[in-house]
């Protein structure tokens, strides 16, 4: 997950002009997503169809069109590209949160992290309610899904934790993740509801839950 901000620079008549890599790199970065959901959607209609154990990772390449090594190259095991995970999601997620410590208060910034992060999720209902019915029908998918979270809130509380002052420091970290995620199953919960973009209801859960003083 990486911050998209607006340079400054880029709106001077002096600003170099854009690399035509950038724009390749886009377009390569955009068919990987593209693969990468395919295999994910066959992940999810596999087990919806065969059981966790009746499927596998050439299975699941053959559903998607690409080749076994194609598979491996973006996910690490089927369960993996059942739930969506790619390895590198939460260090990178870390990683960001470490650079906005230093230029932000520790709720901004992981709110800013936790929303580039929905923004990467595609907004597909009909996807998100077939993963939900996978996840029902395989409790050990859940069981992953909860272990790989809970590993990414321990990192997330340890950057914070080190970023704060104080006797309290470790309690402070871990309220403030706690509260970080709440935030994110409310967004999920309010654009399912009122079938609106993800990020959308992220912005909106976020300022409901700045105004203290609303009357609910």
């Amino acid at each position: 997950m990486h911050p998209s901000t607006d340079d400054p620079a880029g709106a001077s008549s002096g600003a170099a002009a854009p690399d035509p890599a950038d724009g390749e790199l886009g377009l390569r970065e955009q068919k990987k997503r593209h693969t990468r959901m395919a295999m994910h959607r066959a992940a999810l209609e596999l087990v919806a169809e065969h059981g966790l154990s009746g499927v596998t990772a050439q299975m699941i390449a053959q559903r998607a069109g690409v080749s076994t090594r194609t598979f491996f190259n973006h996910w690490p095991t089927k369960e993996s590209a059942i739930l969506g995970i790619v390895g590198d999601e939460g260090p990178r997620a870390v990683a960001s949160l470490r650079e906005k410590l230093g230029l932000m208060p520790a709720q901004e910034a992981l709110q800013s992290v936790m929303r580039q992060g929905i923004a990467n999720i595609p907004m597909d209902p009909a996807l998100r309610e077939l993963k939900k019915q996978v996840m029902a029908k395989e409790p050990s998918l859940q069981l992953i899904s909860t272990g790989n979270l809970q590993d990414m809130q321990a990192e997330l509380i340890e950057a914070i934790e080190e970023a704060l002052d104080g006797e309290y420091a470790r309690d402070l970290a871990v309220i403030v993740v706690q509260v970080g995620f709440a935030l994110t199953r409310s967004a999920f919960a309010i654009s399912m509801r009122r079938g609106i973009d993800v990020v959308r209801a992220f912005d909106q859960v976020v300022a409901l839950y700045e105004e203290r003083d609303l009357d609910l």
